[in-house]
């Protein structure tokens, strides 16, 4: 007797036709529906709670209807294509200009090895003891300890001389990191203010850089950088990066080796973000052609390239030019024989990006070659990368593409699967991630894949009517995220999908909400935008 879901009865039919020409009979073993549909799960995620439906409750293969399963792929596609894929798991682009100085000290010694023997010399030289306690905070940040370096910067502080304003200004940029890592954001503003204040910066002025050290008043700006992008505040960070741009006029030497380049890629995704897509690809362009940057070596200078080529490849993606996304994606995979280690799981996050604009030109061959074997998402995974959060990023991307090709070919059984994986990766990334606002993005997105999934029922409107909420608290209160925004566009469109199919009388109500919400998408050089937004209009 051979028992296997419906979904697979055509493969092992095909794999083993004796073995089925002899069968005596078939019957469909149907799950209970009162355990697929046994609540709901809530996980904290700082001010933002976000709600899924309990592991176990996702439908048997069965239970979407077999003629609705194209719909609800297109829909995932479409969701997809107007989510822009490293504004979900490329966020480290973005906060890269910001963590710098962490990731370098990765390599550090166990942070904690000699406490004991340093609590003496608080009483004869405090200044020495101080700047090796922040650069323990910095060591405990990079491996991702991050309540660790929150209770150290917090003891240094208290113990520190007041009249430090450099030392103060750092510590107190570095605890707002390791603040807004633990999704509390708000808290974290409230540091990065204070040392904005001590070091006299002020925000798209020139006057940021006063008499402590430019390297303070950088990390200073740096740090409320990140912060302001965790809270949604695009604008602000953009002005915050500018002045530190300004700053860099300076001829210092290493401040325009390093941080010039690592700027420019932050400010392409965040342009990406705001719906300035057309300004973005300029740049982007000019990014690559500047050529290799003083001092760099050939391999990182070739690694600078193929950066830059993934970088274009999703604003082409996002632009509608698929083909020419691929061609930047395979010419970034073929220039990209030098990663920086920092962004080593980037290979892999290429190639699966490759994988989805095969699915977006309808080329779901390549795109089951890219991705592997998307049948067996619960097999181990081969190159999970030496980056304390980038392999998980690009094993979430993997598995929420290869959900999306389930999805597309007809296999609801298998999406399941893969999409209860990215989740439970998502999970991981969030104990690691300094890249807060990426990560609840990637969230939302496989939440709305989940929940397309789902059987009609009450429970199942329950689940989507959190979503919407979710989504719109993520939009957060200067709704400046477009990426955002196709989510809460996205979850009202769910919601009203919903409501209609059990009579709800409020489903013309989340129609129009994900109309209004839409408004903004459109006429912004992106298709998948003015798809979304005439898909919501119609359904008014």
């Amino acid at each position: 007797m051979v028992m296997l879901p419906a979904a697979l009865a055509p493969v092992f039919a095909a794999a083993a036709p004796d073995v089925w020409s002899i069968r005596s009979g078939e019957y469909a073993v149907e799950e209970d529906r009162s355990a697929r549909i046994a609540g709901l799960e809530v996980s904290a995620q700082g001010s933002i709670s976000f709600v899924g439906a309990a592991r176990g409750t996702l439908p048997s293969p069965t239970a979407t209807l077999p003629g609705n399963v194209r719909g609800r792929g297109d829909d995932a596609l479409l969701l997809l294509r107007a989510a822009s894929p490293l504004a979900l798991f490329g966020g480290d682009f973005v906060v890269r200009p910001w963590i710098d100085d962490l990731l370098a000290a990765r390599w550090a010694a166990d942070p904690m090895s000699d406490q004991i023997q340093q609590r003496g010399l608080w009483g004869v030289a405090p200044s020495v003891l101080a700047q090796r306690e922040l650069r323990r905070a910095d060591d405990m940040l990079a491996v991702r300890w991050f309540l660790a370096a929150e209770v150290l910067l917090e003891g240094l502080l208290e113990r520190a001389d007041a009249n430090d304003t450099e030392l103060t200004a750092v510590a107190l940029s570095e605890l707002a990191i390791a603040v807004a890592a633990q999704d509390r954001a708000d808290v974290a503003a409230v540091h990065g203010n204070r040392a904005m204040s001590l070091v006299g910066a002020v925000p798209g002025g020139g006057s940021a850089w006063t008499a402590v050290s430019p390297y303070v008043t950088a990390c200073v700006l740096r740090a409320n950088a990140l912060v302001h992008w965790c809270l949604g505040h695009l604008d602000y960070a953009e002005q915050l990066d500018q002045t530190l741009a300004a700053g860099l006029e300076a001829p210092a030497a290493i401040f325009q080796r390093f941080l010039r380049p690592l700027v420019a890629r932050s400010r392409l995704l965040r342009l990406a973000e705001r719906g300035q897509i057309a300004t973005a690809r300029e740049l982007a362009f000019a990014l690559l052609d500047s050529g290799p940057h003083t001092g760099s070596s050939q391999n990182q200078s070739v690694a600078d390239r193929a950066i830059a080529r993934t970088i274009i490849a999703e604003l082409q993606f996002l632009s509608g030019n698929l083909d020419a996304s691929i061609r930047e994606l395979d010419q970034a995979r073929a220039e990209g024989t030098a990663w920086p280690e920092e962004h080593g799981s980037l290979p892999r996050r290429c190639e699966v990006a490759t994988a989805l604009v095969e699915i977006a030109r309808g080329n779901e061959e390549r795109a089951s070659k890219l991705l592997g074997h998307p049948r067996n998402p619960q097999a181990p995974s081969h190159w999970r990368e030496p980056e304390p959060e980038g392999g998980i990023r690009a094993e979430a991307f993997h598995a929420v593409t290869s959900g999306l090709l389930a999805m597309v070919t007809g296999d609801p059984g298998g999406a399941c699967t893969w999409f209860e994986r990215a989740r439970d990766l998502i999970a991981d990334w969030s104990r690691l991630g300094l890249d807060r606002r990426s990560r609840l993005r990637a969230h939302s997105v496989v939440e709305l894949l989940r929940t397309a999934l789902l059987p009609d029922g009450d429970q199942t409107v329950a689940t989507a009517r959190d979503l919407t909420r979710q989504a719109e608290a993520l939009l957060g209160d200067t709704a400046e995220d477009h990426v955002s925004r196709v989510l809460a566009v996205a979850a009202h469109r769910e919601l009203a999908h919903r409501l209609a199919r059990v009579g709800a009388s409020d489903a013309r109500s989340a129609a129009h909400r994900a109309a209004a919400l839409a408004q903004p998408l459109g006429g912004l050089g992106v298709p998948a935008w003015d798809e979304l937004l005439h898909a919501a209009e119609r359904s008014r």
